[in-house]
């Protein structure tokens, strides 16, 4: 069914605000979660050149199809989340979840146009079905009472459905300090166009704003610790999950170290 945009805002609207500034003003029932960057800026421009307007909502179970084709399009087979995890996250802990969307119709060109005859989009509003709301990229956390990522909190609780606990041993931990960010992923039809940094460095922002948690965790390959790093992440190190095969290296954005002055992109 259509997504609620109006409960969408109120949750948004409910929170810490995520920047002073946005790079453009979404369009009606939109909403955008750009922090004001100058490189931002230039990237969306370039993206809205494409026919694309990105704008950011709050992930919730509603999204499992969406978030599980994108996951799938995205990772190789091994490092992708299954829908079944997808479920438990968006679900349990959905105000930790962000999507990148933009709104496109059938006669839609460019790469954008392309995308959308691949699979049927969800409309974007009730009031126009034809109009459809696609996500572009996604990225899916739990929260953890570790420092660090563990393959406890890559996990779930297999009996979640009918026995919900606050503080499991795997999975979502309510009471966790720690946010452990499981999927960061673009389409791979508009990667390397800034997407990624947008969604991530507004994420970022939200979740130190809010309080909800100290750090922000993750872990990642090689290749990506640069990307990371220019978020504002600290390479640890060599990370004990196992997770995918393992080779995985930890990285960190801890808001208690350094005070303003660490908190830069």
């Amino acid at each position: 069914m259509p997504r609620d945009l109006l409960a969408d805002k109120r949750a948004l609207d409910g929170m810490s605000e995520l920047s002073r500034d946005t790079v453009s003003r979404p369009e009606p029932g939109e909403n955008s979660l750009v922090p004001h960057r100058s490189s931002n800026i230039s990237q969306v421009e370039r993206l809205k050149k494409m026919g694309v307007r990105p704008f950011a909502q709050l992930l919730n179970v509603e999204d499992l199809d969406d978030c599980d084709w994108l996951e799938h399009a995205a990772f190789d087979a091994n490092e992708a989340a299954t829908r079944e995890k997808l479920e438990y996250r968006l679900q349990t802990c959905g105000e930790l979840c962000s999507g990148l969307f933009s709104s496109a119709y059938a006669i839609t060109s460019g790469p954008l146009g392309e995308l959308i005859k691949t699979r049927n989009f969800p409309p974007i509003d009730s009031a126009d079905t034809d109009r459809k709301r696609v996500l572009l990229a996604h990225l899916v956390s739990t929260k953890a009472a570790s420092r660090f990522v563990t393959d406890d909190a890559m996990d779930y609780p297999k009996d979640w459905k009918t026995k919900y606990q606050l503080n499991p041993s795997t999975g979502h931990n309510e009471d966790g300090q720690t946010v452990c960010l499981h999927s960061l992923c673009v389409h791979p039809s508009f990667q390397g166009k800034g997407l990624g940094q947008i969604l991530l460095k507004s994420y970022t922002q939200r979740i130190k704003d809010s309080g909800v948690a100290s750090r922000i965790a993750l872990i990642c390959r090689d290749r990506y610790i640069a990307f990371y790093e220019r978020a504002g992440f600290k390479k640890i190190g060599p990370s004990k999950c196992q997770y995918g095969g393992g080779n995985w290296v930890d990285m960190l954005l801890d808001f208690d170290e350094g005070g303003d002055d660490e908190w830069n992109y």
